[in-house]
This record gives structure tokens, sequence and C-alpha cells, in this order.
């Protein structure tokens, strides 16, 4: 494979109608830049809002795949099966990728893709993580992404410094992914990317998006220094998902993100139910999210919490806690949705094992659907529940 010369890299449409990109795939990116830095001919293509160009007839098809994308997944391997040219397919469902089933691929590359990318292409692996080059940009038009909602300034982009999550949510495909071992870049090279996004595109706004900021404080503290020194905060806003666990989320660490330039916390609470979160495996108290949300405000900055409906153990009475938990707290702006059985999380393997979870194809994952149930609640219980408000 070392002498193919035109390599076209995809993100497949979503499973629903979805007309919009909020991000360029970095993956994708960083296996363009990895490509060309070898001399070959690269095209990215994120197909909800691009058309497959059928003009470019690649040597190699690299495709990333979530499990809200296995439908048109399933369609483009099977396209390039017919053409005859090699499929590699990466991206947290290759875990689930059945090859009889779904579509014969060349390559199934299950975690970081890389060096798996770099042996496809016939070249030595990369040592350390600061060893991989930046997401080449230009492989996209930075214009047609939206950025992820709520944004405090436009254009804005995601970023992520880091690779792995110490957590063991049993919802979470993350570790599954990346593992739980986490890998740091280098904040210079993090901030360096920043004032790139900045100079070369406009950016505005940057979502550090890593799963928790704050797990390395050292390191947090250090790209906020940075930012400072360069002027960056001065230039731009910034947004961070954090833990609410107390010696994680500091009066310290509030005080240098909110110098920084940070406008916006994200905390995944998930549910205002101590029961809720020790059967998730959260390792965080009610009282500690309670802490998180009436503090992170008084450092000038807003918090957006996100809570997940109906995963094992959920009642009537614990979502009422939660309610009440977004009653006292009001969060300035909440997000919820039903649980998912990601492939290979131990939720998944839970509710397989118990029955409660529905038959549905991969194709038909969809966000906003009910497929599971609890001990307590029927899938119509959980469809026909309206959903939380700040009140």
């Amino acid at each position: 494979m070392v002498d193919m010369q035109k390599i076209l890299l995809l993100q497949p449409k979503t499973n629903w109608l979805h007309p919009y990109v909020e991000s360029p795939s970095i993956g994708l990116l960083t296996l363009g830049a990895l490509a060309r830095r070898l001399g070959h001919e690269v095209k990215v293509q994120h197909l909800d809002i691009d058309v497959l160009d059928t003009s470019f007839m690649p040597d190699l098809v690299g495709i990333t795949c979530n499990t809200f994308q296995v439908k048109s997944a399933r369609e483009l391997v099977g396209l390039f099966n017919d053409k005859g040219i090699p499929v590699a397919l990466g991206g947290p469902h290759a875990i689930a990728w059945n090859k009889q089933k779904d579509g014969y691929v060349n390559d199934l590359v299950v975690g970081e893709g890389e060096n798996r990318w770099l042996e496809i292409l016939g070249q030595p692996p990369i040592e350390e993580i600061d060893d991989i080059p930046l997401p080449d940009y230009s492989l996209v038009d930075m214009s047609r992404f939206c950025g992820v909602i709520p944004m405090g300034s436009t254009p804005s982009m995601v970023l992520f410094g880091s690779k792995g999550c110490p957590g063991k949510c049993t919802f979470c495909n993350t570790p599954v992914f990346w593992g739980r071992k986490c890998r740091y870049r280098n904040p210079i090279s993090i901030v360096d990317q920043i004032a790139l996004l900045n100079r070369e595109y406009g950016v505005q706004e940057v979502f550090i998006q890593d799963d928790t900021f704050n797990s390395n404080m050292p390191w947090a503290q250090e790209i906020f220094g940075r930012i400072i020194t360069m002027g960056l905060h001065k230039k731009m806003v910034f947004r961070i998902a954090c833990r609410s666990n107390e010696k994680m989320l500091t009066e310290n660490f509030l005080k240098a993100a909110r110098n920084a330039g940070v406008w916006n916390i994200f905390i995944g609470v998930e549910s205002g139910s101590q029961k809720m979160l020790y059967n998730m495996k959260k390792h965080v108290t009610v009282e500690e999210h309670r802490r998180a949300l009436q503090l992170i405000p008084q450092y000038g900055m807003k918090v957006q919490a996100s809570f997940i409906i109906g995963l094992p153990g959920e009642t009537w009475d614990t979502i009422a806690e939660t309610q009440k938990f977004i009653n006292d707290t009001k969060p300035w702006m909440i997000g919820a949705g039903y649980a998912t059985p990601f492939p290979g999380t131990e939720f998944d393997r839970y509710v397989t094992e118990r029955e409660h979870k529905l038959p549905i194809d991969y194709a038909d994952y969809m966000y906003g659907n009910v497929m599971v149930r609890t001990d307590e609640l029927t899938y119509d219980d959980l469809r026909n529940f309206k959903g939380y408000q700040v009140k």
C-alpha cells in the first residue's frame, strides 16, 4: 500500500436528517495531515454537508464512524467494495463493526488510529502524542461548520488536548475508544493550535472538548497561563468540560479559568439522585454537583449541565430528585437525553443481559429514541416523560 497517491477520508451521514456539522472531524484532519506529509493527495468530506465526490477516484478510503452513523457507513463500505477500493474504518463504532454483516473493510482500527494509519501507509509509528501533527484545517472549508451550541462568539471551533478518560462511568464509550489512561498534549502545542485557528481562520471561540479538562490541574493551569501570556484571552473566549469533584473544581482553578477567558463550563451532572450516581459509577456526590453549579457563577461563568434519563435503577422517585436538583441549582442551560446503550460499555452489557434493550439495529440508533427500560419504568413510561425544566 506504500504507492497509494489518492486518499479519500470520509465522515458518514448521521442516521437521521442532520443538515449541519458542528466541527470538522479532528481525527480525519489529523490523518490527512499525516498522509499529506508523506506526499499523498488527500480529500476530506463530511457527508452531512458534502455530496460524495464521485469524480475523485481514490486508491484508499478512510472512514470514521460513530454508532449514530452506521447506516451511511455501511452504504459507503458497500460502494467502495463494489469498486474494489480498499477501506480502512475507525472511530468509536469500530469495536462493534461486523465485517460479514456491516460490510467488509480491509483494516478495522479500534482505538487511536494514527499509528495504524501510518502502518497502512508503510511508515514507522509515532512514539509520543506530541509527535502527532496538528489537524490540517486547509483540507476543509472552515466556514461551513457551525460550532457547538451554545456559542459565546463565532466562528467557534472544537479542540482536544488529551486522549483518554480516567472515569469509570458505565454509560460512556470514551474509555472503550481511548482507554482510561490519559495522555496529554503539550500545552504549548495546544495554545499554538488555538492561536493558529484565530490567526488563519478568524476563530473567536474554542471549546476544549476533553471529557475532563480539570483532571490534570498543572496541565490545565499551564494552558490558562499560556493563553494569557499570548494575549489570546483578549481576542477570544473559551469553553471547557469539567468534573464537579471538590478536589478538582477548586476556587483557584475557577479563578484561573475566568482570567483566561473561559465563559462557559460544561458539567455532566447526569442525575440529581445519589443512588443513580452510584449506579452509574460517576464517583461524585450530589452535594459536589450542587457546590459546582452554585460556585461557577460566582466566578462570572455560566454553567451548562447535562442529564441522562433511563439508566439502570431509574424510577419516578429518582426523576423527581433530579428535577428538584435542577429547581434548586438553576443551571444557565440544561440538556437531557435518553440513555443510549453504546457498544462495549458496561451499561450495554447490563441491559442486554436483562433484556431491557429493544432489538434495535445500529442503523436505527437515533438521538432522542428510547432504547432501554428499567426495572420500574417501561419503554412507554420513558417515552411519555416530558423532560426536565429549569424553573
